[in-house]
């Protein structure tokens, strides 16, 4: 079980509590080493387990605006990571800089590993369980890997997935491994819905304990996800339906308010992690409260909103923290960010789906359904056409999903692809207008400077 990364390989190169040589015991302190099922199953509850993802994704998006100068937020208070990410840079990171989604995704990784190829030679359970807590890690792995794939490789396209280079792929636990290479994107793919497919077979019909512990809604729900980012609108809505036939919980906004406009932590009265029932998969952003606080609102993202009758942009931006008032619109829920899966998202692909191949109608009844939940005297949209539900769709997803890990950088990756969708983004600093313009090879994340020194066959990512 105890493992060391040598040269810190690909995988964990300087996480945060590295020392300064290369290598990184990864072992959770206090974990025995694993023997019954049960032990495996503790693995699962390693408090890296429960994270998810990064929110710096966001600074290279439509939805965030940085002022020059602000009392609350402002260019020169931007890590330099941030401010290359937010000026559309080549580089982003320095040498000796850590990327976070990179280094904890393949940490993480590394304990899904150990427990989908070792559980089943585990002692004191039958064979069915042993195959749902293997479930749980195949489902863990294949969501870490559909977000680093999306992240630092081009969108999925069938006619070039086999020749793009993806990223690496780790498939057991020994990570005593030197000069690795990337996987191609149609190779990750493939493992991905490998994993997926027997995790949403063997997954529990209710998760264990809580939503932290994966259930069959959630793998149905990730196929849908994975689908949807390959453009399989027919696979993507077949198992959108799936996962809302198992749970199509939404909670009513409306019910909820800023009780105290004076705070940052403990604005809202909204529910957060297991209590807020729509949350189906949850892993917390590595700063618990996600990207709150450290963005305004774009004026482009505004502009989405009814800012008198929905409860996204009355609960989830404000003008006002502590006693100081903000000339913008800051990004400012203060609850637990849920990277992972929430309802809201299995409607939107659902809704999306059926606007690209299905019925207009149906597409508006889950937007509809959806924005009951959201909007104060919420009425009824219809749509003329499939067209006009679908341009309503994704209006409605980058509202309901803003400021969520990589969603709207992905997002703009692969609407990019249509003219009628491709959009320009322009970031202006001091004066000077930074763009980065539809399928610029600047939206694929580079591969970390020191992945690459310690790997020098790993194709880098042209910036």
């Amino acid at each position: 079980m105890k493992k060391k990364i040598y040269n810190l390989l690909l995988i964990a190169s300087c996480i945060t509590f590295v020392s300064c040589d290369s290598y990184l015991d990864i072992k959770p302190k206090g974990i025995v080493i694993p023997e019954s099922c049960e032990d495996y199953e503790k693995l699962l509850n390693y408090a890296q387990l429960q994270k998810a993802s990064e929110s710096y994704p966001n600074f290279m998006t439509d939805d965030v605006f940085i002022p020059d100068k602000d009392d609350f937020v402002e260019w020169d208070a931007l890590e330099i990571p941030e401010q290359n990410l937010y000026s559309f840079q080549s580089e982003v990171y320095g040498d000796s800089e850590t990327d976070g989604l990179w280094n904890n995704s393949y940490n993480r990784i590394y304990y899904y590993n150990v427990i989908a190829n070792e559980i089943m030679a585990s002692t004191d359970a039958t064979d069915d369980y042993k195959k749902s807590i293997r479930a749980e890690a195949l489902m863990g792995r294949a969501f870490e890997y559909l977000t680093l794939v999306n992240a630092y490789a081009k969108l999925y396209d069938p006619a070039t997935a086999a020749t793009d280079p993806g990223v690496p792929l780790m498939l057991d636990q020994d990570i005593n491994k030197t000069n690795l290479v990337r996987a191609s994107v149609q190779q990750v793919y493939d493992q991905i819905k490998t994993d997926l497919d027997e995790a949403a077979n063997n997954l529990p019909e209710k998760p264990r304990l809580n939503a932290f512990r994966a259930s069959k809604p959630v793998g149905n729900g990730m196929l849908a996800r994975m689908y949807l980012y390959m453009s399989n609108y027919t696979e993507a809505l077949k198992y959108a339906n799936k996962a809302l036939e198992q749970n199509n919980t939404l909670l009513d906004l409306k019910l909820y308010n800023v009780v105290d406009p004076t705070k940052s932590i403990g604005r809202l009265d909204v529910p957060y992690e297991a209590k807020n029932p729509e949350n189906i998969y949850i892993r917390l952003a590595p700063w618990t409260f996600g990207f709150s606080g450290t963005a305004y609102g774009s004026d482009d993202l505004i502009s989405k909103f009814d800012k008198t009758k929905d409860k996204r942009f009355l609960l989830y931006f404000t003008r006002q923290i502590n006693t100081s008032i903000y000339k913008y619109d800051l990004w400012a829920p203060y609850i637990y960010a849920n990277m992972a899966m929430a309802t809201p998202e299995i409607y939107l692909i659902a809704a999306e789906c059926e606007a690209r191949i299905g019925s207009k109608e149906n597409a508006m009844k889950h937007y509809n359904d959806l924005r009951d939940m959201r909007i104060i005297d919420n009425v009824h949209a219809t749509a003329a056409n499939n067209d006009e539900a679908l341009a309503m769709v994704l209006d409605e997803r980058r509202r309901e999903l803003a400021m969520t890990g990589c969603v709207r950088l992905i997002d703009l990756k692969r609407l990019n692809r249509e003219s009628r969708f491709a959009k320009t983004i322009t970031h202006t600093v001091k004066g000077v207008d930074h763009q980065l313009k539809p399928n610029d090879p600047k939206y694929i994340l580079p591969i970390p400077p020191r992945v690459l020194h310690y790997n020098p066959d790993m194709v880098p990512n042209e910036r």
